[in-house]
Order: structure tokens, then C-alpha cells, then sequence
């Protein structure tokens, strides 16, 4: 059966990712791309133009793959959030799924070398720095904003609270922006199951603290 266009450039998409994820854009050529997911070098002209053209099609791509986790976390917000309404054990339990879900759908091993290209991004900015931060890390800052001030009060745009929601996400990302270094450090030789439940822990008790929360930890139950 002959493959569809979209199937080719899907699988062009998935490879030329892995493979930027790896190393630097200039060290990856458009043949080893080509290689690497079975198809001829004319494709990637023929569906992206170029390696510039693809490696944007690649991160617009992380965007549409990462959906579900910005629908998954701004229902959380909705669902839990209304009914918690000046309960503070009910937020203890709103910032738990939350950040649980968060680090979850960063070091899922479906999402690493996702992460690792952003990091990457983000160390090295190009122009596809501007469609990771608008269409995925914009959007999960806004929705902790929007938790941080539930809970604290304050404007979801003060200077406080955007602090804070940063701080946040950064400490809820470095586990999987910062993987090798946490292998080595914990003694770990992968980051599995055992070690992505010690870390949803770890992560929502302090997140919990920095919220004046830290009174809940052993009354919640981590996702």
C-alpha cells in the first residue's frame, strides 16, 4: 500500500526532531535526515522547502503534540478551582494534580526528546523560540498564574505572581530539561516509573511549601 503525504511527513517530522533533540542543527544534514526515516532527499524540499522550513515544522509540531496537556491542565483549573472555593486543603489538592500532570507530560518518555529540543531552544534561540514559548510554555505560565493568584489572592498579572508561577514551572521542568544530570546525581540509570512517582512527590511537596500549603502534604494523594 502506497504511503500517504502526511503519513511521509510525519515520519520526517518524528526522525528530524529526534535527531535536532540529539544535536545542534548545524551538525544535523537534511541527508542523514532523509536516511534515517526512509525516504528520498527531494521529500524534505518537496513537503518543508528546507532544513530551516523543517526544523519550524518541527516545533510546530511539538505544539500540536502537546495539546492534550494544556487541555489536561486547564481542566484541571476549571474542574478543581470552582469547587475548591476558599478551601485550602481543596487548592492543596488542585496545585497536587496539577503539578503532578505537569511533570508527567514533561519527562513522559514519549515527550523526551521533545524537551530535550526545547532546552536546546531555549539555550540556543532561533526563530522557533517564538512558537514553543507562544503556543505551549506562554500558556502553562498563564494557567499557574491563574492558580498562583487563586491562592494567594493577587492580580494574576502582578510581578509577584508571575514570579512565582515561573519558579514553578522551572522546578517542575528541570527533571526533564535537566536529565542527565539528575541520573547522575540520584544514582539513577534511567528515569522509569519508580523514579517519575519519587519525583511527582518530591515536586508537589515543595510546590505545596512555596504556597503556604506545605500543612496538606500528608492529607493529599498524589496522582
Amino acid at each position: 500500500m502506497k504511503e500517504s503525504g502526511s503519513s511521509t511527513s510525519e515520519r520526517m517530522l518524528e526522525t528530524a526532531g529526534r535527531l535536532f533533540a540529539d544535536r545542534a542543527f548545524d551538525s544535523v544534514s537534511t541527508r542523514e535526515i532523509a536516511a534515517a526515516a526512509s525516504v528520498n532527499l527531494s521529500a524534505i524540499s518537496y513537503h518543508f522547502h528546507n532544513k530551516e522550513g523543517l526544523y519550524r515544522a518541527v516545533f510546530e509540531k511539538i505544539v500540536r503534540d502537546l495539546k492534550p496537556v494544556r487541555v489536561s491542565l486547564a481542566l484541571v483549573l476549571e474542574n478543581q478551582l470552582a469547587a475548591a472555593s476558599e478551601d485550602r486543603k481543596a487548592y492543596a489538592e488542585t496545585v497536587t494534580l496539577f503539578v503532578s500532570r505537569l511533570v508527567d507530560s514533561a519527562i513522559s518518555p514519549v515527550t523526551r526528546w521533545r524537551m530535550r529540543l526545547i532546552k536546546r531552544e531555549i539555550e540556543m534561540p532561533t526563530d522557533c523560540f517564538q512558537i514553543i514559548m507562544e503556543g505551549h510554555i506562554n500558556v502553562i505560565h498563564d494557567l499557574l498564574g491563574i492558580l498562583v493568584s487563586k491562592i494567594s489572592g493577587e492580580s494574576p498579572t502582578s510581578e509577584n505572581v508571575r514570579l512565582e508561577a515561573m519558579s514553578i514551572l522551572a522546578i517542575c521542568l528541570q527533571y526533564a530539561l535537566n536529565e542527565e544530570m539528575v541520573k547522575a546525581r540520584m544514582g539513577w540509570t534511567d528515569i522509569g516509573p519508580r523514579e517519575i512517582e519519587r519525583i511527582k512527590t518530591s515536586m508537589a511537596e515543595m510546590v505545596l511549601r512555596s504556597l503556604n500549603l506545605g500543612d496538606y502534604i500528608d492529607r493529599v494523594r498524589i496522582e
